[in-house]
């Protein structure tokens, strides 16, 4: 078992998240590990902002991406908030959300495209340009993370996507054997945690993805165990443990004087820099809470 991170520390990661974050992400923090300031409404109506009159988000969410139109990768990044919440909750935001996701599917190809020429509409980080090659066709990357939100309104999504989504993601993972980039496999382990995802593709998705949990290296940067697996219960946690508490280990020692986590890459632009200081932190504050780290 990792070491425990101090209450004293929660509560500088607290007021780092009060004065820095984003009025979203703190929101978030509250209603995720109560405090009296905390409600879903709360959250809701900082996320509304960030939604565009297309149903889909944009907004500067993802803060590496400040162009105001919306794109599927900062969409699949409003419904992790609302996943966050609460199905329940979703009622308020998601319909639009999904009507959007239904007009730009790419009915070809079956996938959403991370982002696309619009992203130029305001400023970015250079990695994110379009036509993105690292993104293989899109096909695990967003899209099945964005299959499991359709799956959560199936009843709002014609069968058909779901079929032919379905069939082209599990076909990528079944193709791919290992799958070594960690962007991929998150999305395609939130797909796994969708809880109104079929037992059929459930247990299909789980014997496909073991391989690459089983090949997961703690070491890698851009892999957080802690988010991959949200909590000990979740599919996966024994098969990467000593990965995921090696990591905790790593996230509670590394943690600023000043209470806050920031971004282990290079700043191009400070707005973004500061907003993922904000996102950050709390993500880490949620992922010890959520895994039983924090000291009592």
């Amino acid at each position: 078992m990792a070491r425990m991170i101090s209450g004293a520390a929660v509560q500088r990661a607290r007021r780092f998240v009060e004065t820095t974050a984003r009025p979203l992400d703190r929101a978030y923090l509250d209603y995720v590990l109560p405090t009296s300031a905390g409600s879903a409404d709360l959250v809701i109506a900082e996320l509304a902002r960030f939604q565009t009159s297309e149903g889909g988000f944009g907004r500067a969410l993802e803060p590496d991406i400040r162009t105001p139109a919306p794109s599927a990768i900062a969409t699949s990044i409003a419904f992790q908030y609302m996943r966050g919440i609460g199905l329940a909750a979703q009622g308020y935001l998601a319909p639009a959300a999904i009507k959007y996701l239904l007009a730009t599917l790419d009915r070809r190809a079956w996938v959403w495209p991370a982002i696309d020429e619009r992203v130029d509409e305001g400023r970015h980080a250079p990695w994110w340009a379009p036509n993105l090659a690292r993104f293989r066709g899109y096909v695990l990357n967003p899209t099945a993370e964005l299959l499991g939100y359709l799956y959560d309104h199936r009843a709002d999504v014609p069968d058909e996507v779901l079929e032919r989504v379905s069939q082209g993601v599990l076909s990528a993972v079944e193709a791919a054997g290992v799958i070594e980039s960690p962007y991929e496999l998150c999305c395609c382990m939130r797909l796994v945690q969708t809880n109104g995802l079929p037992a059929e593709v459930r247990g299909r998705l789980q014997a496909l993805l073991l391989p690459s949990l089983m090949a997961a290296d703690p070491d890698d940067e851009h892999l957080d165990l802690l988010r991959l697996i949200p909590t000990p219960g979740s599919f996966g946690y024994e098969v990467v443990r000593g990965g995921l508490e090696r990591q905790a280990e790593r996230l509670i020692a590394s943690q600023g004087d000043d209470g806050g986590w920031r971004p282990s890459w290079e700043p191009w632009d400070a707005e973004a820099h500061v907003e993922w200081s904000g996102v950050i932190t709390s993500q880490a504050l949620i992922s010890l809470s959520a895994h039983g780290y924090v000291a009592a």
